[in-house]
Protein backbone atom coordinates (compact mmCIF):
# COMPACT_ATOMS: atom_id res chain seq x y z
CA UNK A 1 0.00 0.00 0.00
CA UNK A 2 2.59 2.44 1.05
CA UNK A 3 4.54 1.85 -2.15
CA UNK A 4 1.60 2.38 -4.10
CA UNK A 5 1.28 6.02 -2.44
CA UNK A 6 4.45 6.65 -3.08
CA UNK A 7 4.18 5.93 -6.99
CA UNK A 8 0.90 7.60 -6.82
CA UNK A 9 2.68 10.77 -5.40
CA UNK A 10 5.97 10.77 -7.64
CA UNK A 11 3.58 10.42 -10.52
CA UNK A 12 1.20 13.64 -9.69
CA UNK A 13 4.75 15.31 -8.91
CA UNK A 14 6.07 14.75 -11.96
CA UNK A 15 2.62 15.20 -14.00
CA UNK A 16 2.55 18.94 -12.33
CA UNK A 17 6.43 19.54 -13.25
CA UNK A 18 5.43 18.35 -17.13
CA UNK A 19 2.26 20.74 -16.81
CA UNK A 20 4.49 23.83 -15.45
CA UNK A 21 6.57 23.41 -17.96
CA UNK A 22 4.54 23.12 -20.80
CA UNK A 23 2.75 25.69 -19.15
CA UNK A 24 5.69 28.22 -18.94
CA UNK A 25 6.94 26.92 -22.88
CA UNK A 26 3.45 27.54 -24.19
CA UNK A 27 3.30 30.86 -22.72
CA UNK A 28 6.69 32.36 -23.79
CA UNK A 29 5.16 31.10 -27.30
CA UNK A 30 1.72 32.70 -27.45
CA UNK A 31 3.44 36.40 -25.89
CA UNK A 32 5.40 36.04 -29.18
CA UNK A 33 2.48 35.03 -31.70
CA UNK A 34 0.10 37.33 -30.27
CA UNK A 35 2.49 40.58 -29.98
CA UNK A 36 3.36 39.67 -34.18
CA UNK A 37 -0.20 38.94 -34.70
CA UNK A 38 -0.96 42.50 -33.53
CA UNK A 39 2.50 43.88 -35.39
CA UNK A 40 1.43 42.28 -38.27
CA UNK A 41 -2.46 43.64 -37.97
CA UNK A 42 -1.07 47.31 -37.68
CA UNK A 43 1.34 46.59 -40.89
CA UNK A 44 -2.18 45.52 -43.02
CA UNK A 45 -3.90 48.73 -41.37
CA UNK A 46 -1.13 51.09 -42.92
CA UNK A 47 -1.19 49.37 -46.21
CA UNK A 48 -4.72 49.92 -45.63
CA UNK A 49 -4.29 53.80 -46.44
CA UNK A 50 -6.81 53.96 -43.90
CA UNK A 51 -4.27 56.40 -42.29
CA UNK A 52 -3.70 58.46 -44.61
CA UNK A 53 -0.70 60.90 -44.78
CA UNK A 54 0.30 59.78 -41.09
CA UNK A 55 3.97 58.50 -40.63
CA UNK A 56 4.10 54.31 -40.15
CA UNK A 57 5.88 55.17 -36.60
CA UNK A 58 2.80 57.04 -35.53
CA UNK A 59 0.30 54.96 -36.61
CA UNK A 60 2.45 52.06 -34.91
CA UNK A 61 2.77 54.28 -31.54
CA UNK A 62 -1.27 54.97 -31.48
CA UNK A 63 -1.59 50.77 -31.31
CA UNK A 64 1.12 50.05 -29.09
CA UNK A 65 -0.61 52.14 -26.75
CA UNK A 66 -4.11 50.35 -27.58
CA UNK A 67 -2.13 47.03 -26.72
CA UNK A 68 -1.08 48.88 -23.07
CA UNK A 69 -4.44 49.88 -21.73
CA UNK A 70 -5.84 48.35 -19.07
CA UNK A 71 -9.05 48.39 -16.63
CA UNK A 72 -10.25 48.90 -13.03
CA UNK A 73 -13.17 47.33 -11.67
CA UNK A 74 -16.01 50.15 -11.77
CA UNK A 75 -19.60 49.06 -9.69
CA UNK A 76 -22.12 48.76 -11.44
CA UNK A 77 -20.02 49.44 -14.71
CA UNK A 78 -18.37 46.43 -14.42
CA UNK A 79 -14.97 48.42 -15.43
CA UNK A 80 -13.32 51.56 -16.32
CA UNK A 81 -10.29 52.90 -18.05
CA UNK A 82 -6.91 52.63 -15.77
CA UNK A 83 -5.63 56.25 -16.22
CA UNK A 84 -2.86 56.13 -18.85
CA UNK A 85 -0.45 59.26 -20.05
CA UNK A 86 0.47 58.07 -23.44
CA UNK A 87 1.54 59.57 -26.26
CA UNK A 88 -1.04 59.50 -28.42
CA UNK A 89 -3.94 58.20 -25.94
CA UNK A 90 -4.22 59.95 -22.85
CA UNK A 91 -6.54 58.74 -19.95
CA UNK A 92 -7.39 60.85 -17.09
CA UNK A 93 -7.61 59.55 -13.32
CA UNK A 94 -11.74 59.45 -13.71
CA UNK A 95 -10.94 56.90 -16.15
CA UNK A 96 -12.08 59.45 -19.21
CA UNK A 97 -9.99 60.12 -22.45
CA UNK A 98 -8.83 63.31 -23.26
CA UNK A 99 -10.65 66.02 -25.19
CA UNK A 100 -8.75 68.78 -26.60
CA UNK A 101 -11.49 71.25 -25.81
CA UNK A 102 -10.84 74.64 -28.13
CA UNK A 103 -13.51 76.82 -26.51
CA UNK A 104 -13.08 75.73 -22.99
CA UNK A 105 -12.44 79.14 -20.64
CA UNK A 106 -13.76 78.38 -17.33
CA UNK A 107 -14.96 75.00 -16.61
CA UNK A 108 -17.31 75.92 -13.83
CA UNK A 109 -19.22 78.51 -15.88
CA UNK A 110 -18.80 76.10 -19.10
CA UNK A 111 -21.64 74.56 -21.31
CA UNK A 112 -21.46 70.85 -20.70
CA UNK A 113 -21.43 68.46 -23.24
CA UNK A 114 -21.71 64.65 -22.12
CA UNK A 115 -20.26 62.49 -25.45
CA UNK A 116 -21.41 58.70 -24.51
CA UNK A 117 -20.52 54.92 -26.29
CA UNK A 118 -18.02 51.88 -26.79
CA UNK A 119 -14.48 52.08 -28.27
CA UNK A 120 -15.88 53.71 -31.33
CA UNK A 121 -16.90 57.24 -29.27
CA UNK A 122 -13.50 56.38 -27.72
CA UNK A 123 -12.14 56.35 -31.26
CA UNK A 124 -9.57 53.83 -30.62
CA UNK A 125 -6.92 54.45 -33.31
CA UNK A 126 -7.37 57.95 -33.11
CA UNK A 127 -4.63 59.90 -31.54
CA UNK A 128 -6.07 62.99 -28.64
CA UNK A 129 -6.58 65.61 -30.76
CA UNK A 130 -8.70 63.18 -33.46
CA UNK A 131 -11.33 61.58 -31.33
CA UNK A 132 -15.03 62.20 -32.17
CA UNK A 133 -15.34 64.81 -29.00
CA UNK A 134 -12.23 66.74 -30.18
CA UNK A 135 -12.99 66.96 -33.65
CA UNK A 136 -16.74 68.10 -32.25
CA UNK A 137 -15.10 70.67 -30.16
CA UNK A 138 -12.50 71.89 -33.29
CA UNK A 139 -15.84 72.54 -35.16
CA UNK A 140 -17.82 74.56 -31.97
CA UNK A 141 -14.62 76.82 -31.43
CA UNK A 142 -14.52 77.27 -35.48
CA UNK A 143 -18.29 78.98 -35.67
CA UNK A 144 -18.44 79.84 -31.83
CA UNK A 145 -14.68 81.41 -30.91
CA UNK A 146 -16.40 83.28 -28.15
CA UNK A 147 -18.61 80.29 -26.75
CA UNK A 148 -17.36 78.36 -23.24
CA UNK A 149 -17.51 74.77 -24.03
CA UNK A 150 -16.39 71.46 -22.35
CA UNK A 151 -16.79 67.93 -23.57
CA UNK A 152 -15.84 64.75 -22.19
CA UNK A 153 -15.34 61.45 -23.84
CA UNK A 154 -17.28 59.22 -21.34
CA UNK A 155 -16.51 56.62 -24.48
CA UNK A 156 -14.80 52.91 -23.35
CA UNK A 157 -14.34 49.72 -25.09
CA UNK A 158 -17.09 47.69 -24.72
CA UNK A 159 -19.97 49.66 -23.53
CA UNK A 160 -23.54 49.65 -24.44
CA UNK A 161 -26.33 51.93 -24.40
CA UNK A 162 -27.61 50.00 -21.10
CA UNK A 163 -23.86 50.85 -19.39
CA UNK A 164 -24.40 54.59 -21.08
CA UNK A 165 -27.32 55.25 -19.37
CA UNK A 166 -26.36 54.38 -15.95
CA UNK A 167 -22.91 56.49 -16.14
CA UNK A 168 -25.44 59.38 -16.83
CA UNK A 169 -27.42 58.82 -13.94
CA UNK A 170 -23.85 58.13 -11.45
CA UNK A 171 -23.11 61.47 -13.24
CA UNK A 172 -26.42 63.38 -11.81
CA UNK A 173 -26.22 62.11 -9.16
CA UNK A 174 -23.16 63.81 -8.28
CA UNK A 175 -25.13 67.15 -9.33
CA UNK A 176 -22.51 66.84 -12.65
CA UNK A 177 -25.61 68.22 -14.69
CA UNK A 178 -25.03 68.27 -18.58
CA UNK A 179 -26.18 70.86 -21.11
CA UNK A 180 -25.87 68.47 -24.25
CA UNK A 181 -25.93 64.73 -24.17
CA UNK A 182 -24.12 62.82 -26.76
CA UNK A 183 -25.48 59.07 -27.17
CA UNK A 184 -23.32 57.15 -30.33
CA UNK A 185 -24.86 53.68 -30.35
CA UNK A 186 -25.53 50.45 -32.27
CA UNK A 187 -22.42 48.28 -32.43
CA UNK A 188 -21.88 47.08 -28.98
CA UNK A 189 -25.57 46.52 -29.00
CA UNK A 190 -25.74 43.77 -31.76
CA UNK A 191 -22.15 42.78 -30.71
CA UNK A 192 -23.18 41.86 -26.50
CA UNK A 193 -26.35 40.39 -27.95
CA UNK A 194 -24.77 38.27 -30.23
CA UNK A 195 -22.14 37.49 -27.46
CA UNK A 196 -24.32 36.48 -24.79
CA UNK A 197 -27.54 35.67 -27.17
CA UNK A 198 -29.82 37.72 -25.29
CA UNK A 199 -30.02 41.60 -25.48
CA UNK A 200 -29.10 44.38 -23.26
CA UNK A 201 -26.52 42.75 -21.43
CA UNK A 202 -23.20 44.26 -21.18
CA UNK A 203 -20.29 43.23 -23.28
CA UNK A 204 -18.46 40.28 -22.42
CA UNK A 205 -20.98 39.44 -18.97
CA UNK A 206 -20.39 35.60 -19.76
CA UNK A 207 -17.19 36.41 -18.30
CA UNK A 208 -17.97 37.90 -15.03
CA UNK A 209 -20.86 35.28 -14.99
CA UNK A 210 -17.77 32.77 -14.71
CA UNK A 211 -16.01 34.62 -12.40
CA UNK A 212 -18.98 35.25 -9.37
CA UNK A 213 -18.20 33.66 -6.53
CA UNK A 214 -15.15 31.93 -7.60
CA UNK A 215 -13.86 32.60 -4.13
CA UNK A 216 -16.32 30.18 -2.88
CA UNK A 217 -15.71 27.26 -5.16
CA UNK A 218 -12.65 24.72 -5.27
CA UNK A 219 -14.27 23.14 -8.13
CA UNK A 220 -14.78 26.63 -10.30
CA UNK A 221 -10.99 27.88 -9.35
CA UNK A 222 -9.71 24.80 -10.45
CA UNK A 223 -12.26 24.82 -13.74
CA UNK A 224 -11.31 28.77 -14.33
CA UNK A 225 -7.78 27.83 -14.26
CA UNK A 226 -7.88 25.25 -16.56
CA UNK A 227 -9.61 27.02 -19.26
CA UNK A 228 -7.83 29.92 -18.72
CA UNK A 229 -4.38 27.98 -19.37
CA UNK A 230 -2.35 27.91 -22.32
CA UNK A 231 -2.37 24.21 -22.70
CA UNK A 232 -6.34 24.75 -22.91
CA UNK A 233 -5.78 26.81 -25.60
CA UNK A 234 -3.75 24.94 -27.40
CA UNK A 235 -5.66 21.83 -27.53
CA UNK A 236 -8.62 23.69 -28.46
CA UNK A 237 -6.88 25.71 -31.41
CA UNK A 238 -6.15 22.58 -32.50
CA UNK A 239 -9.30 20.89 -32.07
CA UNK A 240 -10.81 23.81 -33.84
CA UNK A 241 -7.90 23.39 -36.82
CA UNK A 242 -8.67 19.93 -37.36
CA UNK A 243 -12.61 20.49 -37.89
CA UNK A 244 -12.85 23.33 -39.57
CA UNK A 245 -9.57 24.09 -40.99
CA UNK A 246 -9.32 27.35 -38.97
CA UNK A 247 -7.62 28.18 -35.88
CA UNK A 248 -10.40 30.52 -34.47
CA UNK A 249 -14.36 29.97 -33.92
CA UNK A 250 -16.13 30.03 -36.68
CA UNK A 251 -19.79 32.58 -35.62
CA UNK A 252 -22.87 32.05 -36.93
CA UNK A 253 -25.06 34.21 -37.62
CA UNK A 254 -28.43 34.40 -35.05
CA UNK A 255 -31.81 34.62 -35.60
CA UNK A 256 -34.43 37.08 -36.58
CA UNK A 257 -35.85 37.34 -33.22
CA UNK A 258 -32.45 38.50 -31.26
CA UNK A 259 -32.51 41.43 -33.77
CA UNK A 260 -35.84 42.26 -32.31
CA UNK A 261 -34.80 41.90 -29.65
CA UNK A 262 -32.20 44.04 -29.70
CA UNK A 263 -34.27 46.91 -31.18
CA UNK A 264 -36.42 46.74 -28.99
CA UNK A 265 -34.09 47.00 -26.13
CA UNK A 266 -32.10 50.10 -27.50
CA UNK A 267 -35.52 52.00 -28.05
CA UNK A 268 -36.11 51.10 -24.26
CA UNK A 269 -33.06 52.72 -23.10
CA UNK A 270 -33.83 55.92 -25.38
CA UNK A 271 -37.12 56.24 -23.23
CA UNK A 272 -35.47 56.15 -20.09
CA UNK A 273 -32.64 58.81 -20.91
CA UNK A 274 -35.02 61.01 -22.18
CA UNK A 275 -37.13 60.72 -18.63
CA UNK A 276 -33.98 61.93 -17.53
CA UNK A 277 -33.79 65.14 -20.14
CA UNK A 278 -37.47 66.23 -19.01
CA UNK A 279 -36.35 66.03 -15.35
CA UNK A 280 -32.69 67.55 -15.37
CA UNK A 281 -33.67 69.97 -18.05
CA UNK A 282 -30.79 69.24 -21.07
CA UNK A 283 -30.65 68.01 -24.33
CA UNK A 284 -30.32 64.42 -25.62
CA UNK A 285 -29.38 63.45 -29.55
CA UNK A 286 -29.39 59.80 -30.26
CA UNK A 287 -27.26 59.20 -33.18
CA UNK A 288 -27.69 55.54 -35.00
CA UNK A 289 -23.43 55.14 -35.81
CA UNK A 290 -22.28 53.56 -39.32
CA UNK A 291 -20.87 50.42 -39.70
CA UNK A 292 -19.09 48.56 -42.72
CA UNK A 293 -22.25 47.00 -43.59
CA UNK A 294 -23.95 50.14 -44.51
CA UNK A 295 -21.46 52.22 -46.24
CA UNK A 296 -21.84 52.11 -49.85
CA UNK A 297 -18.60 51.99 -51.77
CA UNK A 298 -16.51 49.96 -50.18
CA UNK A 299 -12.68 49.64 -51.06
CA UNK A 300 -11.26 46.80 -51.37
CA UNK A 301 -10.02 46.38 -47.81
CA UNK A 302 -13.45 47.68 -46.51
CA UNK A 303 -14.63 44.77 -48.75
CA UNK A 304 -12.26 42.08 -46.71
CA UNK A 305 -13.85 43.26 -42.98
CA UNK A 306 -17.12 42.82 -44.33
CA UNK A 307 -16.15 39.34 -44.87
CA UNK A 308 -14.50 38.31 -41.99
CA UNK A 309 -17.27 39.86 -40.18
CA UNK A 310 -20.99 38.80 -42.27
CA UNK A 311 -21.89 36.69 -39.84
CA UNK A 312 -22.90 40.19 -37.58
CA UNK A 313 -24.60 41.57 -40.82
CA UNK A 314 -28.50 39.97 -40.30
CA UNK A 315 -28.25 41.23 -36.92
CA UNK A 316 -27.55 45.17 -38.17
CA UNK A 317 -29.60 45.10 -41.01
CA UNK A 318 -32.40 44.04 -38.82
CA UNK A 319 -32.40 45.98 -35.38
CA UNK A 320 -30.97 49.17 -37.25
CA UNK A 321 -34.12 49.14 -39.90
CA UNK A 322 -36.61 47.98 -36.71
CA UNK A 323 -35.68 50.90 -34.96
CA UNK A 324 -35.39 53.71 -37.95
CA UNK A 325 -39.24 52.71 -38.85
CA UNK A 326 -40.20 52.88 -34.77
CA UNK A 327 -42.90 55.08 -34.37
CA UNK A 328 -41.07 57.32 -31.48
CA UNK A 329 -38.10 57.15 -33.25
CA UNK A 330 -39.64 58.41 -36.82
CA UNK A 331 -41.08 61.63 -34.60
CA UNK A 332 -38.13 62.37 -32.73
CA UNK A 333 -35.96 65.11 -33.86
CA UNK A 334 -33.26 63.88 -31.38
CA UNK A 335 -32.93 60.27 -32.82
CA UNK A 336 -30.60 60.86 -36.12
CA UNK A 337 -29.39 57.81 -37.97
CA UNK A 338 -26.47 58.92 -39.42
CA UNK A 339 -25.18 55.27 -40.39
CA UNK A 340 -24.88 56.83 -44.37
CA UNK A 341 -22.16 59.52 -42.75
CA UNK A 342 -19.54 57.47 -45.37
CA UNK A 343 -21.54 56.75 -48.44
CA UNK A 344 -19.83 59.83 -50.66
CA UNK A 345 -16.89 58.64 -49.84
CA UNK A 346 -14.53 56.46 -51.82
CA UNK A 347 -12.23 56.34 -49.29
CA UNK A 348 -10.71 53.70 -46.85
CA UNK A 349 -12.55 54.62 -43.75
CA UNK A 350 -12.55 52.22 -41.34
CA UNK A 351 -9.67 50.01 -39.62
CA UNK A 352 -11.72 47.09 -39.17
CA UNK A 353 -16.00 46.54 -39.48
CA UNK A 354 -17.00 49.38 -36.81
CA UNK A 355 -13.64 51.08 -35.77
CA UNK A 356 -13.02 54.42 -38.30
CA UNK A 357 -10.15 56.17 -38.96
CA UNK A 358 -9.39 59.99 -37.94
CA UNK A 359 -10.64 61.17 -40.98
CA UNK A 360 -13.63 58.92 -40.15
CA UNK A 361 -14.07 60.39 -37.24
CA UNK A 362 -14.02 64.12 -38.43
CA UNK A 363 -16.82 62.97 -40.80
CA UNK A 364 -19.17 61.69 -38.09
CA UNK A 365 -18.39 64.78 -35.80
CA UNK A 366 -19.52 67.42 -38.75
CA UNK A 367 -22.61 65.27 -39.07
CA UNK A 368 -23.04 65.65 -35.18
CA UNK A 369 -22.29 69.33 -35.24
CA UNK A 370 -24.70 70.09 -38.09
CA UNK A 371 -27.51 68.77 -35.46
CA UNK A 372 -25.84 70.36 -32.57
CA UNK A 373 -25.40 74.17 -34.24
CA UNK A 374 -28.96 75.16 -33.65
CA UNK A 375 -28.64 74.79 -29.85
CA UNK A 376 -25.04 76.42 -29.47
CA UNK A 377 -26.76 78.84 -31.53
CA UNK A 378 -29.52 79.70 -29.24
CA UNK A 379 -26.87 79.01 -26.59
CA UNK A 380 -24.43 82.15 -27.83
CA UNK A 381 -27.81 84.43 -28.50
CA UNK A 382 -28.86 84.13 -24.92
CA UNK A 383 -25.59 84.94 -23.57
CA UNK A 384 -25.53 88.11 -25.61
CA UNK A 385 -28.62 89.10 -24.37
CA UNK A 386 -27.37 88.47 -20.93
CA UNK A 387 -24.00 90.86 -21.44
CA UNK A 388 -26.33 93.20 -22.96
CA UNK A 389 -28.82 93.56 -20.04
CA UNK A 390 -25.72 93.37 -17.23
CA UNK A 391 -24.24 96.45 -19.77
CA UNK A 392 -27.69 98.45 -19.24
CA UNK A 393 -27.84 97.67 -15.59
CA UNK A 394 -23.99 99.09 -15.16
CA UNK A 395 -25.21 101.87 -17.43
Amino acid sequence: MKSKLKFASILFRNLVIVFLLIEIGLGVFYSYHDESGIDANTERLIASGAFGDLDDTTVKEIYRELRQQDMLWEPYLHYRFKPMNGKHNTIYENGHRKTVNYSLKDSATALKIFCFGGSTMYSAGARDAHTIPSELSKLIHTSFPNQNVEITNFGCHGYTRATENIQLQRELTKNNIPDIVIFYDGVNEVISAHQNNEAGLPTNAYNRKKEFKIAHSYKRRIKLMITSSNLYRAITTLQLKIATNSPYKQLSARSNTLAIDIAGTYLGYVKISKSLEETYKFKVFNFLQPVVYSKNNLTEVEKGYFKDHQYYENLYDLSYELIRKDSLMKSDSTFIDISDVFDTSNKTIYCDFCHTSELGNELVAARIFKYLKPELTTTEDTVKLLKTENRRKED
